[in-house]
């Protein structure tokens, strides 16, 4: 790369990644340090040369964010990929809306997977924002995303991870910039493919778009009671029973009736939360479940399976929409 092509991705790299240019964080071998020192474009040049890695901490002072980032590591799931490549099927689904706000279909080029340690599955999928959303904007949709993706909100960090800063905690947290070197790992930060996993050249950065919201919406989201999740808390039953035989198979036409590519994640993850609020019972679900996607030839029977498992085992904690979501999807599908 040449001095001039540094220096243009440089000047990208700060108005898509860099909220505050007065601290930063420098990786060692093993973790960070903070330096309350002015993140000058020499450091950025520095990161793109791998003498040091950079990472840039993601809330201005008011609050605001440029970015919603997912952090997929190896080390917390068992397929980093599988699940990545769940992340991006949903942000590139139709719109969805919940609570009386819509949670837009993400631009293609307002993401960017990178691999943080390529060639590891080690991932960082990045969402841009047009303008600076308000960190809790931003929390909220990332919590959106990784529900309607049915994956574990515990084995996926979502940035921001707090909405503002304190007193207390007057930085927040940061995220390592890529195109950078992993220190410990040795490894380099690539741009992917979405479609493909593959490398990309690092002048994709110009093309990189952002998503925004109505004036209703964000007045609506940040009106929300702030969570650590998005979904609704179930009353669980004591006794879970067995549906009829008969009942069982009416309930598997009517799911492989809407078993849709784009809608069978949210679909079985509220009929799930049906199942949990009126008892029934965790094989009963699990043959249902089994039924439809042998019936409808869905390729990722054994993850369905593996969530219904999840779900039922961690029945006193889950948090899953029911019948109301059911209603949701059905509407979808049927306009």
């Amino acid at each position: 790369m040449s001095s001039e092509e540094e220096f243009k991705t440089i000047s990208v790299m700060r108005s898509l990644f860099v909220a505050r240019d007065d601290c930063y964080c420098m990786q060692l071998k093993q973790g960070y340090t903070k330096l309350e020192a002015p993140l000058t474009d020499h450091v950025l040049l520095d990161h793109l040369q791998g003498k040091i890695t950079v990472g840039s901490y993601q809330l201005s002072r008011e609050g605001f964010v440029k970015w919603l980032c997912f952090d997929l590591d190896p080390e917390k799931l068992s397929d980093a990929r599988e699940a990545a490549q769940k992340l991006l099927d949903v942000m590139f689904e139709e719109e969805v809306e919940h609570a009386g706000v819509k949670r837009p279909r993400i631009w293609p080029k307002a993401v960017l997977l990178e691999a943080s340690r390529y060639p590891d599955p080690s991932y960082h999928i990045w969402i841009f924002f047009w303008l600076p959303a308000p960190a809790k904007v931003a929390q909220w949709l990332g919590y959106r995303i990784v529900e309607f993706a049915s994956l574990n909100p515990k084995q996926i960090e979502v940035f921001p991870k707090q909405t503002e800063l304190t007193e207390g905690r007057p930085y927040g947290n940061f995220v390592k910039l890529p195109l950078g070197k992993h220190q410990a790992a040795n490894k380099w930060s690539r741009l992917l493919d979405p479609a493909t996993f593959e490398p990309l050249p690092n002048e994709v950065l110009n093309q990189v778009g952002g998503i925004s919201f109505s004036e209703a919406d964000l007045a609506k989201i940040t009106s929300f009671e702030e969570k650590k999740h998005v979904q609704t808390k179930l009353s669980i039953p004591r006794n879970f029973k067995p549906l009829p035989n008969m009942e069982e198979e009416r309930v598997i036409q009517w799911l492989v009736k809407y078993w849709r590519r784009g809608y069978r994640n949210q679909l079985e993850m509220y009929f799930l939360g049906l199942c949990l609020k009126r008892g029934v019972s965790h094989e009963s679900a699990k043959r249902i479940i089994e039924a439809v996607t042998d019936r409808s030839g869905d390729e990722e029977k054994y993850a369905r399976l593996s969530l219904v498992d999840y779900h039922y085992r961690n029945r006193q904690h889950v948090m899953l929409k029911g019948k109301s979501g059911l209603r949701e999807i059905l509407g979808r599908v049927e306009k």
